[in-house]
């Protein structure tokens, strides 16, 4: 199943928008996404648990800086996932958006998608804040 937020437009330069995005599995506090808990800081990566429901753990496996980075994100419910967030100039400013890609079973694809793309789309808009507040 593919999902894709909408694109935000962040005037943070891309090496902030990049090193937030690198850093961000090793945040010691969960980022202020409601659906998002349970916080843990992993040597790798990070483990969280999605609105009570499933767990996840995140590690990051490819990055190109200040272009784009891949997320691999297992869960305790055989779901994986793929995200990678990709950082475009854009006349004076940069573009960020995250493509997701989930092996997840067919029919729980309509229950899960939009709750998905909802998350994606509240996490750009507080990585939009933390990056304009630095």
């Amino acid at each position: 199943m593919k999902i894709s937020s909408n694109p935000v437009t962040m005037s943070a330069p891309a090496e902030r928008i990049f090193s937030i995005l690198v850093g961000f599995a090793h945040l010691d506090h969960a980022p202020a996404i409601p659906q998002v808990t349970n916080w843990t800081t992993l040597e790798d990566g990070c483990q969280f648990t999605v609105a009570g429901m499933i767990t996840c753990s995140m590690r990051l496996t490819e990055q190109c800086p200040f272009s784009h980075l891949v997320y691999e994100i297992s869960s305790d419910k055989g779901i994986s996932a793929k995200a990678t967030f990709h950082i475009e100039e854009t006349g004076g400013a940069r573009q960020v958006s995250i493509e997701a890609d989930a092996d997840a079973p067919i029919f729980l694809q309509p229950m899960i998608k939009k709750p998905l793309e909802q998350a994606m789309n509240k996490g750009l808009e507080k990585l939009k804040e933390m990056t304009e507040r630095i």
